[in-house]
């Protein structure tokens, strides 16, 4: 494995590998590895650094702090694993006079879609990962097949990193269900909140600190709807009630639910409540 000094980054020796293989020579289309590597002793701090690609970061000893999109400040330490997604702003990094022991891996793909809705990577928050077992191995597994520049250790490498994720997530997991309990009853109050109107999903999502993928996903977990079919339950428990309780015309309730068509309300009404909104008016 070649190994390189920069001052700048390290006092010790650093071992990044870059991809060897051109994307047309691998069997595995889905998920292309990047740039991955080892920095021992790391020293820099890089500030509102914004990345085209995804990369999982795993912090063997030492510690820091990591912010994304200029948000809260998170401690990190020996064992603490986070990822950086494409487009948004990091800066992280260990204190002055301080140092820490990182490795990294980035990568992108279609398959990312995937993993994001499997829960494997999740933007903006730091994870504790004491409990995988052998991950300085795995990561260490990964550079070595990404080094010798032969197809098919390019594409076990990434099979290597989807094991790796998997393994990770599995930990990650008990952190997103207690993360869920405290959060998930703010969410849907939000998203009561704004039935007479268009809610603003990814305010939201911004304002607890959390992603779209995970908005999405936490509440298909609670709720067993996806998020937009969730919202349009809302707003039909809402047009029920006020069918029942009011004199109010369908078009009118079909409107103060921002549902411009009349008779797209309906058709989501009789969908979702079982009976069309007149029916259900009359059945009292």
């Amino acid at each position: 494995m070649s190994e390189l000094m920069d001052y700048m980054i390290s006092p010790y020796p650093i071992r990044v590998v870059d991809p060897k293989v051109e994307s047309s020579r691998l069997r595995l289309k889905a998920v292309r590895i990047g740039q991955a590597g080892h920095l021992p002793g790391r020293i820099l701090f890089r500030s509102n650094v914004v990345f085209e690609h995804w990369a999982v970061i795993y912090i063997l000893s030492g510690s820091g702090t990591y912010i994304e999109n200029g948000g809260k400040a998170q401690q990190v330490r020996a064992g603490s694993l986070f990822f950086f997604r494409p487009g948004c702003s990091y800066s992280f990094g260990p204190p002055p006079g301080g140092s820490w022991d990182e490795y990294y891996i980035n990568f992108n793909g279609a398959r990312v879609a995937e993993w994001l809705e499997a829960g494997f990577v999740e933007g903006g928050t730091v994870f504790e990962a004491h409990g995988v077992q052998g991950l300085a191995s795995l990561f260490e597994k990964v550079l070595e097949l990404m080094e010798g520049g032969v197809p098919a250790d390019a594409d076990r490498a990434a099979v290597t990193l989807e094991g790796l994720l998997l393994e990770c997530s599995l930990i990650t997991r008990d952190h997103y269900r207690t993360r869920e309990a405290d959060i998930m009853p703010q969410i849907r109050e939000d998203l009561t909140s704004c039935i007479y109107g268009t809610p603003d999903l990814a305010e939201i999502a911004a304002k607890h600190h959390i992603s779209m993928s995970t908005l999405r996903r936490l509440v298909r977990r609670s709720s067993g709807y996806p998020l937009h079919e969730y919202i349009h339950r809302l707003k039909m428990a809402e047009a029920k009630h006020l069918l029942l309780n009011t004199s109010l015309q369908v078009k009118v309730i079909a409107g103060m639910l921002h549902y411009g068509d009349c008779f797209y309300f309906s058709r989501l009404f009789k969908k979702y409540m079982g009976l069309s909104p007149l029916t259900c008016r009359n059945s009292l």
